[in-house]
């Protein structure tokens, strides 16, 4: 989990009494089945042609009160029959990560071979590393992993419990039998809600405990495919506390975790600091040159610049009051949270009216305002009201109003912050997020050819980046040496051959604070493109598709299976000039014009791509040909019904990467286009 807020389930004189009712009855979490002599498990027909095959997928959760604490004990029986080299290689190795205070008493993983012999797993073959977040990761490399071999794992944890969480029952390859259970004391009421087809379920009762039990069978497999959100399209199932009812209050049913709470718990998380810490912050406002009460947007800009440019974030700090503002300020360092903290602070302090929310990720989750689910909102972002835009504190190669791309455009919940006195009615406002617009994101190529005698080709190409379509690029040249520099330069730079090729090149407006105006990253770069000029005879091939770098291609006879998803809204303009030789002329110029548009039912394009070209007669300077290529993506949503009109843009676009144009001499034969010139089909 990567929650930031501290959550408490209920109060420990609760727990007490509960935990007495639980030692009486004896109840202990149930054993999985793990037999001395496995049996290979028959491949049904409809399945012999699939890379693996997970044969069960059961996942238990059981809830104990001990030692005042709520522990979860956490279940998960997997067998998978490989049926080929790439199931092999899919499930040769395993590996989950492990949260902070979990405990793994038991890891067991076999290997079943296609004559029987069962190979156990050594426990020199289990190693421990860290993953992303910095928990605790584990990881088994399977031995014997053999075609038509079984391997078996079952892992038991023990956790914290937690009041939400998720549970996914799909993958790209079927699951035969897949089993999720739950239980937990009486006193307790969980909901539980599937998605993209898992049950909902009602919990049962018996002897003091609450049951949720689902079983699914033949389960098909989910590919992942282009333009698509694997995740948020799989089978899973959601669960959350929603209420339990305190022993020591006559049995008084409390409602908890609604989207409410969540907005009054992330005030109470991070505005409630002490006058050390206020004075501190005064101080540092100070520092940073901020006027409590100034120019509003001036003064968000230099407490984002100040904490994000000179205090450094990191996962864990190893020393005391690593949240505390006062020692933030003076060591320079903080956790997320100490981060969010001193954004929250600042901002307060400073008298910017603004809004702390929480969103999800929206290629793992969708929004739903029906079912409170805090887990799913993992990502921190501050609201500001008279500015209409958003900041992300915890992204440091970010400035505001840019957030995450996979938070951009999804709904979160935003604490609107209490003024003094009482706080009567909801703190909570539902917000979409919409950071920028399709102008907003542009990735654009200026481009002109010319050509010497011998009709050597030599391009000058600019490349313009906005919005979106910067951030990776800026990340990478502000963390990147000058080696790297240049190998990322050659990757934007594609008509270069290789790196040679490239004459010169010039990189501006790198920093991260053009974010605040949109200044775009731009590249330049001058080329020696000779590979893209052919001969054919007494004629040349201009390969002019090249220019403007690969493009996705949609062509495949498979059924679409998943909605059309893509992370943003954004525009591309590329215009080419091409300085005709003296003497030569374009036969074919007629090929540069393609175009393919979907347009909604209320008469909008939704997605479009078009290029034309124009003919300028120049006698004293040469004429020119200028070809036009726009493409704009502002519907970023399809469902997959829509998929055949979205698929005719894209691969009209890719079209494009095939026209290539026919020089010939002025007045001269055209005989020499007995060697065809690849056209592509014209679409509209």
């Amino acid at each position: 989990m990567k929650r930031l807020i501290a959550i408490a389930l209920f109060s420990f004189a609760a727990c007490v009494t509960v935990t007495a009712q639980q030692k009486k009855l004896n109840w202990k979490p149930k054993e999985e089945e793990w037999v001395d002599k496995p049996i290979l498990h028959p491949v049904p027909p409809e399945y012999a042609k699939e890379p693996a095959l997970i044969v069960l997928q059961d996942i238990g959760l059981d809830y104990l009160f001990e030692g005042g604490y709520i522990d979860a004990y956490y279940t998960v029986h997997r067998i998978v029959k490989v049926l080929d080299e790439k199931g092999i290689e899919s499930f040769n190795a395993i590996g989950f990560s492990v949260g902070s205070h979990t405990r793994v008493p038991s890891i067991k993983a076999r290997t079943i071979m296609p004559n029987g012999k069962v190979q156990d797993i050594a426990k020199d073959m289990i190693k421990v590393t860290r993953d992303e977040y910095g928990h605790h990761k584990i990881v088994i490399a399977m031995e014997g992993v053999a075609k038509d071999a079984e391997i078996e794992l079952l892992v038991k944890e023990i956790m914290r419990g937690g009041d939400f969480g998720s549970e996914v029952f799909q993958a790209p390859v079927p699951i035969l039998k897949a089993h999720f259970s739950m239980s937990y004391p009486k006193k307790l009421t969980f909901d539980e809600k599937g998605y993209n087809g898992f049950p909902n379920v009602s919990e049962t009762a018996d002897n003091n405990r609450r049951y949720i039990n689902v079983s699914l069978s033949d389960v098909p497999a989910l590919r992942r495919e282009p333009n698509s959100f694997y995740d948020v399209n799989c089978m899973r199932v959601e669960y959350r506390l929603r209420h339990y009812i305190n022993v020591n209050a006559n049995d008084t049913m409390m409602r908890e975790n609604t989207w409410d709470v969540m907005a009054r718990t992330m005030f109470n998380e991070y505005y409630k600091i002490n006058d050390t810490e206020r004075k501190a912050v005064n101080s540092y406002l100070t520092e940073l040159g901020v006027h409590p009460g100034g120019n509003e947007m001036e003064n968000i800009r230099k407490i984002e610049s100040g904490i994000k440019n000179n205090i450094v974030q990191y996962t864990l700090l190893d020393y005391d009051r690593g949240d505390m503002l006062d020692s933030i300020i003076t060591k320079k360092a903080a956790t997320s949270r100490g981060y969010i903290k001193l954004f929250a602070a600042c901002l307060t302090q400073a008298l910017v009216k603004h809004e702390l929310g929480s969103a999800g990720n929206r290629t793992e989750h969708r929004f739903d305002s029906k079912f409170e689910n805090w887990d799913n909102m993992d990502d921190y972002l501050f609201y500001f009201p008279d500015q209409k835009k958003f900041l992300s504190p915890t992204s440091v190669y970010y400035r505001c109003p840019m957030v995450p791309s996979a938070v951009a455009y999804e709904k979160g919940v935003f604490c609107m912050i209490p003024p003094k006195g009482p706080v009567t009615g909801p703190l909570m406002e539902v917000r979409k997020i919409t950071p920028l617009g399709m102008a907003d994101n542009q990735q654009n190529i200026a481009a002109a050819v010319t050509f010497n005698n011998d009709m050597d080709a030599q391009v000058d190409i600019s490349y313009s980046y906005t919005g979106y379509a910067a951030t990776d690029l800026r990340k990478t040249l502000l963390l990147e040496t000058k080696d790297k520099q240049d190998d990322l330069v050659d990757k934007i730079v594609t008509i270069a051959g290789k790196h040679k090729d490239i004459e010169k090149y010039t990189i501006t407006n790198e920093g991260l604070d053009n974010y605040y105006n949109n200044k775009p990253l731009e590249i330049t770069a001058t080329v020696n493109a000779n590979h893209l000029v052919e001969k054919a005879g007494k004629e040349y091939l201009l390969n002019i598709g090249e220019i403007i770098g690969p493009q996705q291609e949609l062509y495949t006879e498979k059924k679409r299976m998943l909605p059309i998803d893509m992370l943003y809204p954004h525009s591309l303009t590329r215009t080419i000039t091409v300085n005709i030789p003296k003497g030569y002329k374009i036969l074919n110029p007629e090929d540069t014009r393609l175009e393919a548009e979907y347009v909604g039912r209320n008469l909008v394009s939704l997605i479009s791509f078009k290029s034309n070209y124009e003919l300028i007669t120049d006698k004293k300077n040469g004429d020119k040909l200028v070809v036009t290529i726009t493409e704009n993506y502002p519907t970023i949503h399809f469902p997959v019904a829509d998929y055949e009109r979205f698929r005719e843009v894209i691969n009209t676009a890719s079209d494009f990467n095939k026209v290539t144009l026919l020089f010939a001499k002025k007045g001269g034969s055209v005989a020499a286009k007995a060697k065809p010139v690849a056209k592509p089909k014209k679409v509209g």
